[in-house]
């Protein structure tokens, strides 16, 4: 859904361009998670206020996924 492309010269400084942008697609995704996850929260507050809560484990996989995707950029960029 997401394409990433660099600029060569950013890409020529990089240690690993790719898992950068690896890593820029899975942050990505893991902000879509989460978001979703608290429109869900959002949907279940108005409806249900007791079962606000059990959604919560989606928020941490999308940022988990987040987390994930922000070691990737970091091991793939290397030092600049």
């Amino acid at each position: 859904m997401f394409r990433f492309q660099l600029k060569p010269e950013i890409r020529n400084k990089m240690k690993d361009p790719d898992l950068f942008i690896q890593g820029m697609e899975k942050m990505y995704w893991g902000l879509i998670i989460t978001m979703a996850g608290v429109v869900l929260m959002l949907i279940l507050y108005i409806n249900d206020p007791e079962k606000v809560l059990h959604p919560t484990w989606i928020l941490f996989a999308g940022l988990g996924l987040c987390g994930w995707g922000e070691w990737q950029k970091y091991k793939g960029k290397g030092r600049l």
